[in-house]
């Protein structure tokens, strides 16, 4: 049955010529973060959403199968949804707020751990924070759930995931406070993002977006966006670049990868 689903879309997904991979671990059996390790030739990273142990996952990137286990030392994981590389270390963010009741939003610095011989890894730097709206905003609106983060330009963005309607308010860390810059909307709500510090993709529940913003500009939407459609990829919660690829993970366990020349 996994192979026949597998098949099925592969074959939805072929006008994008996107390869399908299943994860061979049940451990990460509810994928969120994603990140292609700069480091370790053939390592990708990821880590479950809720639910698990503060831990990341090593895994082959030709095989996908599960290279080690590394618990992140003194962290909580209440709601990991996204992770980036920012100047040179691994940031997780814990910052997942389905009812926008949380006061205790994460971001936990890491340096990227050996993954064939490390089973730990410490802390960094832990940084707490809160949006800067969010105070004056009425609470039944629901539109501070987070579940992506990039660095571009060596400042970190968060893009939050609207429960009102398909928007998404960019922000940018200031220390503790997640300082707002702009509103845009989009197909679907945003589930993740990355950028190599040339290029953004940016991951809703059925598309996936590319931008080059420009560096003199900082980070804006005012920038032709191309885009591909996933609506067959299932719960597709985590994205991240890998030169001219982009891989695209499920929490059903399938790694979607394509070329940016895809992009139309």
């Amino acid at each position: 049955m996994r192979i026949i689903s597998l098949l099925l879309i592969a074959i939805a997904l072929l006008y994008a010529e996107i390869k399908v991979q299943k994860i061979k671990t049940k451990k990460l059996d509810e994928a969120s973060g994603l990140l292609v390790s700069k480091k370790y030739p053939d390592v990708i990273w990821s880590h479950n959403d809720s639910g698990d142990k503060p831990r990341l996952y090593a895994l082959d990137a030709k095989t996908l199968k599960l290279i080690k286990k590394i618990k992140v030392k003194k962290a909580n994981h209440i709601d990991w949804e996204d992770m980036t590389y920012h100047r040179g270390n691994i940031v997780i963010g814990d910052f997942g707020n389905n009812k926008n009741k949380r006061d205790d939003l994460t971001l936990y610095t890491i340096e990227e751990p050996n993954p064939y011989k490390d089973k730990k890894v410490k802390i960094i730097a832990k940084q707490k924070f809160i949006f800067s709206d969010q105070k004056k905003s009425r609470l039944k609106r629901k539109n501070f759930d987070c579940e992506a983060m990039f660095s571009f330009n060596n400042e970190l963005f968060l893009l939050t995931k609207h429960r009102a309607d398909s928007n998404t308010t960019l922000y940018q860390l200031k220390g503790d406070l997640a300082q707002k810059l702009l509103q845009y909307s989009l197909d679907d709500r945003v589930t993740s993002a990355d950028s190599d510090g040339k290029k953004l993709v940016i991951l809703t529940r059925r598309s996936l977006y590319l931008l080059e913003p420009r560096v003199e500009d900082a980070i804006i939407f005012d920038v032709p966006m191309k885009r591909i459609e996933l609506d067959d990829a299932g719960q597709i919660e985590g994205v991240a670049l890998d030169g001219e690829r982009v891989h695209v993970v499920s929490e059903e366990g399938n790694l979607y990868t394509l070329h940016v020349k895809d992009f139309k």
